[in-house]
């Protein structure tokens, strides 16, 4: 982990840590891309492997939780990975609490934060708020954003992003109409020829 006065400019929330570290672009991601999350966000994924076995068959949801969340508390404590935590106060309570750090997170230090990255709906659209009511120039995506960062930076292929964004949105189940739609907001890249058409905008 980063040191305490870190801040990188992108936050990410909880269900992004584990989107991105169980996929294939997570060493890439870990070692191009600065991200800063909450404490409340790094509980939440202590929780998922206390709560997970680490036996859970392959490929099923606590599977998922349980490995991303390791993998990704992995990354906050190693001092060379770009990846630290803020602490949010007051702390928030509930089942929105790690979506609802991150607005904090946005109200009370919006000078150093360019992108906030979460799957959840109501949890941008809350994010959006906030930031329109402060006029700041900061942007709420979706996890695939963070491979089109990697892209964008000539750091993958087309054919790489397409296809870990494919696998990202099968694999966490966001295949929905409206899941879909978000996912590809603000990513200027045509995978037609790549992905199904389920997958795509």
């Amino acid at each position: 982990m980063a040191s305490a006065d870190t801040r990188y400019p992108i936050l990410v929330d909880t269900d992004t840590l584990i989107a991105v570290a169980n996929s294939s672009l997570w060493t890439q991601i870990t070692k191009h891309v600065g991200l800063t999350t909450t404490n409340v966000c790094k509980q939440e994924l202590q929780r998922h492997v206390e709560n997970t076995r680490e036996t859970a068959p392959e490929g099923s949801r606590p599977y998922r939780l349980h490995y991303g969340s390791r993998t990704a508390l992995d990354a906050l404590e190693d001092d060379e990975k770009p990846l630290t935590q803020v602490t949010s106060v007051p702390r928030p309570h509930g089942a929105d609490a790690g979506e609802e750090s991150l607005r904090q997170e946005v109200v009370q230090n919006p000078e150093a934060i360019d992108y906030v990255i979460l799957m959840d709906a109501a949890g941008r659209r809350s994010i959006r708020r906030a930031v329109d009511d402060q006029a700041e120039d900061i942007r709420v995506v979706t996890p695939p954003f963070l491979f089109y960062i990697l892209y964008d930076n000539e750091l993958i292929s087309r054919r790489e992003f397409c296809e870990a964004c494919g696998e990202l949105l099968e694999r966490e189940g966001w295949t929905g109409y409206n899941a879909v739609k978000a996912a590809w907001e603000g990513i200027p890249i045509d995978c037609n020829d790549i992905l199904d058409d389920h997958l795509l905008p």
